[in-house]
């Protein structure tokens, strides 16, 4: 099969393929790591992997290749189950934009290590884009460099995403062009929106992208990186909605990701998203409806709002509902609870939410102050009960160790969790990054130390592993969903959104973490009480198949619109 030449290749998510081990028995590329995660962060950390993977015949398996071993035997159907195969945002606005601009992109949603020869002999880009926005360290993105490399030796390679922006706010201008100079790509696009350099870099011709001035951009010159800031135009959000009717179907899931705004209403003192996205942007509810009469003609049967505050401000959330409400799609979003009404809930369930994401991160109001959340544990409880009375599936998300907690707000916030009947939580310990607000207040609460090492006044980072060990399962009904083997909400949305009820949801989750943490021998595992039972349930509801590629024909048939939920 020829090359088919394209202006550029996206990739969304890559994926280093030994971050847990290989799945196909290919030999381990030199310099990558086998450990889940960077031994530079110490033991603690290491532990953490383990105790929330599963451990068969010494290999660790995340929760997608441990669904994968009990449907198949096997890890290689993994992607089936993995959070990452919902199609991400990124890459989906990249290509309509580019091909509204007479430019053709081909987006890979996800993309593992493996895949490259086989992508490399069908497709001859003239450019690559590499999203850094789901890395977690720099060997991860060095290594994605190298490998891209190794496929297309020729072709010019540019990153950009929220990981480059965020190294950029932490790291001395030092230290962030050694980074540059380690990965080795040809051009850094430092930008929360990126427009105008990707569509100079698609219409450059045949100009060398070393000749190019892209504004908010390092371009190596020469053997060194020089920054261009040259101003950035303005693309409004309203006129670069995507057209997913006009994009390659080839790669669309049944399940994707959308926004109605860019950055967030709130300016939380331990996120760094309004820090790397600039001022909150809001499109208006119009756009949306156009969005979704596109969908329809694709097969696209869920919707995942990536917006921050998607329920802020109220008013404006009300359109948003009601035209979701003439739709026939399941959606899923983040939530303010503070803000919930019984009206608005009842109307966002018959206009198919199906789960909502809380950002509570904390219970205890000084710490709730300290993370400038401007909200409380009353209004907390206020609203997480309206959000229960109404039927509507919740995931509960806190932050153990930010600068004022202590051990028992970790034990309320279990209570909390079991009073409420709450079906899913997650809570991890705080990564003191330099790039946060609260770091420029470290002396006030005598924070010491970095990401996951550091100390402060009334907890160390030591504790709040152990915490967090302890939290794992610890709820009476709600099942615990871990960020480190998956991605927390988003993997309870690819069980949804492959026809699980939440009790099969739950189940499946239970019955992982159960076997979590122990060092485990194949038949022990296939015999262990509930794999029987969820063995029959992947074959009776068999997830849509993602072999490189997401067919949206293959989306399970979805009832939206119900009120009260399946539980």
């Amino acid at each position: 099969m020829s090359q088919q030449p394209i202006d550029a290749l996206f990739f969304s998510y890559f994926e280093e393929f030994d971050r847990w081990h290989n799945d196909r028995d290919a030999p381990p590329a030199p310099g990558t790591s086998t450990s889940t995660v960077s031994a530079t962060h110490g033991t603690t950390e290491l532990d953490r992997a383990r105790l929330q993977s599963v451990t068969i015949d010494g290999k660790q398996y995340d929760l997608a290749r441990f669904l994968s071993h009990i449907a198949t035997g096997d890890t290689t159907d993994y992607r089936r189950y993995d959070s990452a195969c919902l199609t991400r945002l990124s890459g989906t606005f990249f290509e309509s934009l580019a091909s509204r601009h007479g430019h053709e992109i081909r987006h890979v949603n996800h993309v593992a290590r493996p895949d490259l020869p086989a992508l490399a002999a069908r497709w001859s880009p003239r450019c690559i884009f590499l999203s850094s926005t789901f890395f977690m360290t720099v060997a991860a993105m060095m290594n994605a460099v190298r490998h891209v490399r190794s496929a297309w030796p020729d072709v010019p390679i540019v990153i950009g995403g929220l990981y480059l922006i965020e190294l950029a706010k932490s790291l001395s201008p030092g230290q962030f062009r050694a980074v540059l100079s380690m990965c080795g790509a040809d051009a850094y696009v430092q930008s929360p929106r990126a427009e105008d350099p990707v569509l100079r870099i698609l219409r450059r011709g045949a100009t060398p992208l070393e000749d190019l001035h892209l504004p908010a951009t390092w371009v190596r010159r020469n053997g060194k990186y020089v920054w261009c800031d040259t101003p950035e135009p303005d693309f409004p959000i309203d006129d670069n909605w995507i057209r997913w009717d006009e994009l390659s179907q080839e790669g669309l899931y049944h399940t994707v990701n959308m926004r109605t705004a860019r950055s967030c209403a709130f300016s939380c003192s331990f996120c760094t998203f309004p820090v790397t996205q600039g001022p909150l942007t809001l499109g208006e509810p119009r756009m949306l409806e156009y969005e979704l009469e596109r969908l329809k003609r694709t097969g696209v049967r869920s919707l995942i709002f990536i917006d921050d505050t998607f329920n802020v401000p109220m008013p404006r959330f009300r359109e948003l509902v009601d035209i979701l409400a003439r739709h026939d799609f399941e959606w899923y979003s983040y939530f303010r609870c503070q803000y919930a009404d019984d009206d608005i809930v009842k109307r966002m369930v018959d206009a198919g939410c199906r789960s909502v994401f809380l950002g509570y991160e904390s219970l205890d109001d000084q710490v709730l102050k300290n993370m400038n959340k401007a909200v409380n544990l009353k209004a907390f409880e206020r609203g997480t009960e309206i959000l229960k009375r109404n039927g509507l599936t919740c995931h509960a998300n806190f932050i153990i160790g930010f600068p004022g907690d202590r051990a028992e707000n970790t034990h309320r916030f279990i209570q909390f969790i079991d009073d409420h009947g709450i079906e899913f939580y997650n809570a991890a310990v705080w990564f003191s990054s330099p790039s946060t607000p609260i770091a420029a207040r470290s002396a006030e609460f005598g924070v010491e130390g970095t990401r996951y090492d550091w100390k402060h006044d009334t907890m160390s980072s030591q504790e709040a592993f152990e915490l967090e060990a302890w939290v794992v399962g610890r709820a009476k009904e709600s099942a615990w969903v871990s960020e480190i083997s998956a991605m927390s909400f988003w993997s309870e949305i690819v069980l949804y959104s492959n026809g699980l009820t939440n009790d099969e949801a739950k189940q499946t989750l239970r019955t992982y973490n159960d076997l979590a943490g122990r060092d485990l021998t194949r038949p022990a595992v296939d015999t262990a009480p509930g794999v029987a039972r969820l063995r029959r349930l992947l074959d009776e509801k068999p997830f849509a198949p993602v072999d490189g590629v997401a067919r949206v024909e293959s989306a399970p048939a979805l009832t939206v619109g119900r009120r009260g939920g399946d539980s």
